[in-house]
């Protein structure tokens, strides 16, 4: 198939599968490293040293929820059960709730202590129930879980973070993991604000400053590495837009609260996103071939969205790259284009657009008919 460029009927005005991220030059942070981005349209707004192999420590307790909570979606635990806290669970190392051997605890308050100050006993705890006591079988499910949801680099050696592992993450990949929470568990996603929890009597505090700085800030955890310093990945939500930063290699918790605040609002200030198509609803047309319809509606699996900086939208370019020539029969979801949106001379979003119907192909007499009337067409015009 040859490949034309052309615009076509475009049937609203501008969708994702692959976003060409350019680091924000006008943003200047502390913060050694760090990735932002807008949740909402799935840019990445800016980063620096995204790529940067580092030590997760506590953050790697989020990997350890991701599996837990997929735990709880396949029936595997519930919220209200309760589990039997055994000797290795009780002996955990700090931070902990304090829990003793032979208590039992509900898996949804040990999953508050985890979040909320990052738990070793409760932990250690969920994961003997999941895994029928058996740490290095944890272990591995975390890691394939981390595959799956795309961490490339990430490859995590202790369940808890306790053991040093430099080269075990990145923050561009703690990033994808933190979306990863978001977007597939949005109904675990709110103990993520709890900003503290209380155990027999005692009351434990979450180290997210964050949490407590803007209104808007809703999660999710932040810790401190011996080698990276304070990392931290946090979001906020602001009439419905979602930004979230992973930072890390300030030297202070101070430092860190205000450089990824800054980070924040300079996200919801200086940029914009803007909804163009919702998912499955036809964008343009394309011609077709040798089909019962002459056209075919063509549009996106999911909804587009771009994130820009403000007062730029005037300067969204929007082409589509058509796969010619388009032959029946088309399945739907078949790819038959390509949409490109520039904003000035630059590509930040491309995304293949799919057939949004059946195109059926004309039977074998009609198809013949038209054949001969096109050879005679083009003797006459000889």
């Amino acid at each position: 198939m040859n490949s034309r460029h052309f615009f076509l009927l475009l049937l609203c005005l501008l969708t994702p599968i692959s976003l060409i991220a350019k680091p924000d030059g006008k943003v200047s942070s502390k913060a050694q490293i760090y990735v932002l981005g807008d949740l909402s349209s799935g840019v990445i707004i800016s980063e620096k040293n995204a790529s940067l192999t580092i030590d997760p420590g506590p953050l790697t307790k989020l990997m350890a929820l991701y599996v837990i909570f997929s735990a709880l979606e396949a029936g595997d635990i519930r919220l209200k059960d309760k589990i039997r806290i055994s000797e290795t669970a009780a002996k955990a190392p700090a931070p902990h709730m304090l829990l003793a051997k032979g208590d039992r605890v509900k898996v949804e308050d040990l999953i508050k202590a985890i979040i909320i100050f990052g738990a070793n006993d409760a932990t250690s705890a969920v994961i003997e129930e999941i895994v029928w006591r058996t740490k290095s079988e944890f272990l591995a499910t975390m890691n394939k879980k981390a595959r799956s949801i795309g961490l490339a680099t990430s490859n995590f050696e202790d369940p808890l973070g306790q053991k040093s592992n430099e080269r075990g993450t990145t923050t561009s990949d703690l990033y994808l993991l933190s979306t990863a929470i978001i977007k597939d568990f949005p109904q675990y996603y709110p103990y993520f604000k709890l900003q503290q929890y209380e155990w027999q009597k005692r009351i434990q505090y979450s180290p997210n400053s964050l949490l407590g700085r803007d209104q808007h800030n809703d999660g999710l955890i932040m810790g401190r590495t011996p080698t990276v310093g304070f990392l931290g990945s946090i979001s906020s939500n602001r009439n419905g837009r979602r930004i979230l930063v992973v930072m890390g290699g300030t030297k202070s918790e101070r430092t860190f609260g205000t450089e990824a605040q800054k980070l924040i609002n300079h996200a919801f200030e200086a940029y914009e996103t803007i909804h163009l198509f919702k998912s499955n609803t036809p964008i343009a047309q394309s011609l077709i071939a040798q089909g019962t319809d002459k056209v075919v509606d063509i549009g996106s699996f999911k909804d587009i969205s771009v994130t820009i900086p403000r007062g730029k939208k005037e300067n969204l370019k929007v082409h589509i790259e058509s796969l010619e020539p388009l032959i029946a029969p088309i399945e739907y979801g078949t790819v038959v284009a390509t949409l490109i949106i520039r904003l000035e001379d630059r590509t930040i979003l491309t995304s293949d657009l799919i057939a949004l119907k059946e195109a059926r192909q004309t039977g074998i007499l009609i198809r013949g008919w038209k054949e001969l009337k096109s050879r005679v067409l083009q003797l006459i015009g000889s």
